[in-house]
């Protein structure tokens, strides 16, 4: 048993124990009987098994509360809204349980730890999944009871539902093989239902399963949905299911996630959300956008266990989502999805305890997550959306759904990308996926006047610069700068009926700069508002408030 967890195994239905072992070294006090293992059980088989041996494992386990943990609180098992991994444990040892802390190893006599993944096409990295070394693709069916007032999913399509024993049940089945990633999900759930057609008449039914006050922006999750499935299919290939599902679950935990066509969605994540005002973040139909894309990258791309193959799944699910926000909004409204995850990665490397990876080895949430949706959106923005999007999906033609090795890594994505940037943006490549470049745009001065025939002539004085950190932060400027970057001219917003305000550009197009100070003279046809240099936040500058000005007449 461990903290309200037991389980025990058999093989081939003979039962199994715990073997004896010891905990090294020997902790020097001890609140507890037994010594403290972490969960961490070794059991005999009874035969050994050898290279090309199969046998059956059956695993019977409870998870309970007999009372309350010291740190936070537990949140799989609960009266309404269970969301477990089934209590089923991992196999073999798993080295995330160690201390990560440089001072507390240090404090407790342990050598440093690496924390990153084997290196580029490591043998054992290639034929092993990032999300579980316990197996590859597999069949997946389960039985699944709860009360009789709930709902209890898991991933596959339902086969039947029935009452026994004042249980009820659900027997779900998935007709392809999948991930070894599953969730039970058990609600007093209200459904909302819908479908999504594809392009050849095949239809994806939707289901929301959801607490039937939280009934607000169920509009909004079904657009996302319908938008991903369509965007994503014509761009990226097939969606792989015949349905998708999001299920809420309470928010003892804030995120969502992503299973075979189940994604557990939680309540803080928008279902009771105010997006009133249209101005507003609309994080509910972007992280939908987001979880639907992973059923793509995590499931029909499996990336493999080598450095920096996180990006493979994380990276291309927040390209996915942008492109979405680009669809709905228009090219010239996505400033704030691209400022939102600006901040998210200068947050993240200024509060690094280790070094900061180049982006093709990252090992960070902040980098797969905020800097790779920068580095990819501004990549559609050089070479535009069609050409990059074709090299995405024939990285995914080649490892979509692949059942044996090697799999996916951050190096594979990358050389399919690659093939489709010109000459004259490489220097972009390996900025963002090889070296650490942060830029220092700004605009002094931003100037206009009226020439007459309702043109006006704007004057603007920006300073352009770029520098080099190592995975220390140390700092370099870059003498060779002469980048392609944004210089844009803005009216007053248009404000829509619905309050929605729009940018409305004037003029926004590439200048090739280098670093240093420089004037650039302008005619516009209309009365300018603002003015700026990479205006929209398309490079990772570390004071983009200044990227923009008032114009002064």
């Amino acid at each position: 048993a461990s903290d309200g967890q037991k389980f025990s195994l058999s093989v081939d239905q003979q039962p199994v124990s715990v073997t004896k072992f010891d905990l090294l070294p020997n902790p020097v006090l001890s609140w507890f009987t037994d010594q403290d293992t972490a969960g961490y059980r070794i059991f005999a088989l009874p035969k050994p098994l050898m290279p090309g041996d199969s046998a059956t494992l059956e695993i019977k386990t409870s998870l309970t509360n007999p009372g309350f943990v010291n740190n936070g609180y537990r949140r799989e098992i609960l009266y309404n809204g269970t969301f477990t991994s089934a209590g089923i444990p991992s196999i073999g040892y798993d080295p995330n349980g160690e201390l990560e802390s440089d001072e507390d190893r240090k404090k407790y006599g342990l050598v440093e730890k690496p924390d990153d993944l084997p290196p580029h096409r490591d043998p054992y990295g290639e034929k092993t999944m990032l999300f579980n070394d316990d197996a590859d693709l597999i069949n997946f069916e389960c039985i699944v009871s709860t009360v009789p007032d709930q709902i209890a999913v898991a991933p596959g399509y339902l086969q039947r539902e029935w009452t026994e024993n004042g249980r009820r049940y659900f027997h779900y089945k998935q007709d392809s093989k999948i991930d070894y990633f599953f969730n039970v999900v058990s609600g007093r759930y209200s459904v909302l239902r819908d479908k999504w057609t594809s392009p050849k008449g095949e239809d994806v039914n939707i289901e929301i399963f959801y607490h039937q006050e939280h009934h607000y922006n169920l509009d909004r999750f079904v657009a996302a949905l319908k938008d991903g499935l369509s965007y994503f299919h014509q761009n990226f290939g097939p969606y792989q299911f015949r349905q998708v599902r999001i299920l809420e679950f309470p928010r003892y935990a804030a995120f969502a996630q992503s299973f075979p066509n189940t994604i557990p969605y939680s309540e803080d994540f928008g279902w009771y959300a105010d997006f009133s005002d249209p101005n507003d973040y609309d994080y509910g139909y972007y992280v939908t956008a987001h979880e639907l894309a992973h059923q793509w990258w995590g499931h029909q791309v499996v990336p493999n266990f080598t450095r920096g193959s996180n990006l493979v799944s994380e990276s291309l699910a927040e390209y996915s989502a942008l492109m979405i926000a680009k669809q709905k909004y228009g090219p010239d409204n996505v400033q704030q999805f691209l400022k939102y995850d600006l901040d998210g990665y200068l947050r993240g490397r200024a509060s690094e305890s280790k070094k900061e990876n180049v982006f093709i080895n990252c090992n960070r949430s902040y980098q797969w997550y905020q800097k790779g949706s920068i580095i990819l959106y501004g990549l559609q923005d050089y070479i535009g959306e069609e050409r990059l999007n074709s090299a995405i999906k024939a990285f995914r033609d080649s490892f979509g759904m692949k059942e044996n090795p090697p799999f996916a890594g951050s190096y594979d994505l990358h050389d399919f990308i690659q093939t489709v940037v010109p000459d004259s943006l490489q220097y972009y490549m390996e900025d963002s996926w090889h070296k650490l470049a942060l830029y220092e745009n700004r605009v002094v001065t931003a100037k206009a006047k009226s020439i007459g025939n309702e043109e006006y002539e704007v004057t603007l004085t920006v300073k352009a610069n770029k520098r080099y950190a190592d995975e220390k932060g140390a700092e370099t400027d870059a003498t060779n700068m002469d980048d392609y970057i944004d210089i844009g001219v803005f009216a007053p917003d248009k404000v829509e009926a619905n309050g929605k305000k729009l940018t409305v550009p004037l003029y926004l197009k590439k200048h090739k700069l280098t670093a240093g100070d420089h004037t650039i003279t302008i005619k516009v046809n209309k009365k300018p508002e603002k003015a700026g240099i990479d205006p929209y936040n398309k490079l990772i500058d570390r004071v983009p408030e200044d990227n923009r000005k008032e114009v002064e007449f």
